[in-house]
């Protein structure tokens, strides 16, 4: 009978030692999830809080982008104004030419018919 009791304590001293081993490792499992929760959440703030960053300089690069796009287009603007503008007074210019020399080859050509009319005139007089 003694054996029976030895071995009896013996079962419940195991069962007490299972029951309090398991009741520390629920524990600390709870504890690991726990924390695995807490980091899990920390890093979530922190990836969104750097997407957010991410955005605002994403959005700050595309107003820059638009900005030198519109001074781009400006600029080029205003080039091909000044270029229409020096184009429309080269021809002008040119045209100015073309008349002042079209009117000076007429004002020979005219002189020099004149002068042959004369001498015309001249020659005619002296045959008559």
């Amino acid at each position: 009978m003694l054996k029976r009791h030895l071995l009896l304590a013996s079962l419940l001293a195991g069962t007490f030692a299972v029951t309090a081993c398991s009741q520390q490792t629920q524990d600390q499992t709870e504890a690991a999830v726990d924390s695995a929760g807490d980091d899990i959440a920390a890093n979530a703030e922190a990836a969104a809080a750097e997407t957010e960053a991410a955005a605002q300089e994403a959005e700050a690069a595309a107003q820059n982008a638009g900005t030198e796009i519109a001074e781009g287009a400006e600029t080029a603007g205003a080039a091909a104004a000044d270029a229409l503008e020096n184009t429309g007074e080269a021809v002008v210019v040119g045209a100015n030419e073309a008349v002042a020399n079209t009117a000076g080859a007429v004002a020979d050509g005219a002189a020099t018919v004149s002068d042959k009319a004369s001498e015309n005139a001249v020659e005619a007089e002296q045959q008559y």
